[in-house]
């Protein structure tokens, strides 16, 4: 491929456009949680699940523009560095009119916490593997590094972190997530796919590593040598369907 004039920069508008994404794109994910929130609530269910379901509702008329300002803040502060600065699950980002010492959390809330943060990594992970391979292949190409950061905000479990982290300081509960948990790992899920997707067109628009080598992420398992990525070594850059392999 030609090597672009300055990849380094080239990785960071990258980073810094899939940032950007994330900000203009969360106020469609909240509305879209409310919306599945009231759907539930209306939803046939036990009289116990209905009755949670339909108590949540106010609940979320105060707190899901705190949750949107907490993500906004967290990903706007990710685009000088490109990474999400890593804190104890208990410490959690104070917004406007808050205390900091309501938003601490006991051992057992922490355990909760990084529960819920890993399901929603592993779910957006799940519809999302394709794009987030590829876009990490042609990050590392572009940076000349063999894996990105633990903190860097391209990484999925960061995302999640930013999205649990800023409900909690809402402060939505454990509770409010446990009855949501379908809706919320639908649509985040379905919007990291859409923003790695987007993110691949920038740099594939950009010439960046038109076929991506599969060969640096393949593990081969204890039994029999076989990859644990499906398919080839090879795949090009698809511009179509979200999560679409193409080779």
């Amino acid at each position: 491929m030609p090597t672009p004039a300055n990849p380094t920069a080239l990785a960071q508008q990258a980073r810094r456009s899939y940032v950007e994404r994330l900000i203009g794109g969360m106020p469609a994910v909240v509305q879209a949680v409310d919306q599945g929130a009231r759907a539930l609530a209306a939803s046939v269910a036990e009289p116990a699940v209905g009755l949670k379901r339909r108590e949540l509702i106010p609940t979320l008329q105060g707190t899901l523009p705190l949750w949107l300002q907490g993500m906004t803040t967290l990903l706007r502060a990710s685009l000088a560095t490109g990474t999400v600065a890593q804190t104890r699950l208990g410490e959690l980002p104070v917004l406007p009119g808050q205390r900091a010492g309501k938003l601490s959390l006991v051992d057992d809330d922490t355990i909760e916490h990084e529960i819920l943060s890993s399901r929603l990594a592993l779910a957006m992970m799940d519809r999302a593997s394709w794009e987030f391979t590829d876009l990490r292949s042609r990050m590392n190409v572009l940076e000349s590094r063999e894996e990105l950061e633990t903190n860097d905000v391209l990484r999925p479990h960061v995302l999640a972190r930013v999205v649990t982290n800023s409900w909690l300081a809402a402060p939505l509960g454990f509770d409010a997530w446990r009855v949501l948990q379908t809706v919320l790992h639908d649509e985040l899920s379905h919007f990291a796919e859409e923003t790695y997707h987007e993110t691949n067109r920038f740099l594939l628009a950009r010439h960046v590593l038109p076929e991506v080598d599969l060969r640096p992420f393949i593990r081969l398992s204890n039994h029999g040598g076989a990859p644990t990525h499906g398919g080839g070594s090879t795949r090009t850059g698809s511009t179509g369907g979200f999560g679409t392999p193409t080779g």
